[in-house]
């Protein structure tokens, strides 16, 4: 089986995030270094977790504080003082965007992959933490006007 360049996938999901936002809230965000996740990653609040299907099962995982996914959502949607369902409705949308635009990405460089997406699962609550024992992951954290994003994407027995 191909292998993916370790830091060269998350450059997708990166990418991905940064050009997502800045279409869907123009503005723009700042992304921090790509660090390797340790055993559990600790929510901010509300995650969104999306499966990767195929060849290299593994996962995605959008995560923000509560407040920062209200502020996204009242601006993807225009309006203010949104009820918690549009909140989880809009950033499982959002998350489903980035993943779909990383692994297309995937897929073009690896053919053979056939990556596909499971639906976004949304978690949100005080001190959430997610155990994903066989997933070898990275994460990166983009700042934004309203807060901290981060992304971690990880496949099964490595990169």
């Amino acid at each position: 089986m191909k292998s993916m360049d370790k830091g060269n996938y998350m450059d997708f999901w990166m990418n991905a995030l940064l050009n997502n936002i800045q279409a869907m809230a123009d503005f723009e965000g700042i992304s921090g270094q790509v660090v390797p996740q340790g055993g559990v990653f600790a929510s901010r609040g509300l995650a969104v977790i999306v499966g990767i299907t195929g060849t290299r099962p593994g996962r995605i995982i959008l995560d923000t504080s509560i407040e920062t996914a209200r502020l996204l959502s009242e601006i993807f949607n225009g309006e203010t003082e949104l009820a918690d369902d549009d909140i989880i409705d809009s950033m499982a949308e959002f998350a489903n965007i980035v993943s779909g635009h990383g692994i297309t990405q995937v897929n073009n460089l690896h053919k053979g992959f056939a990556l596909m997406l499971t639906p976004p699962s949304v978690f949100m609550g005080s001190k959430i933490n997610i155990t994903s024992p066989k997933i070898n992951a990275e994460v990166i954290e983009v700042d934004t006007p309203v807060g901290y994003v981060k992304i971690s994407v990880g496949f099964e027995g490595g990169h």
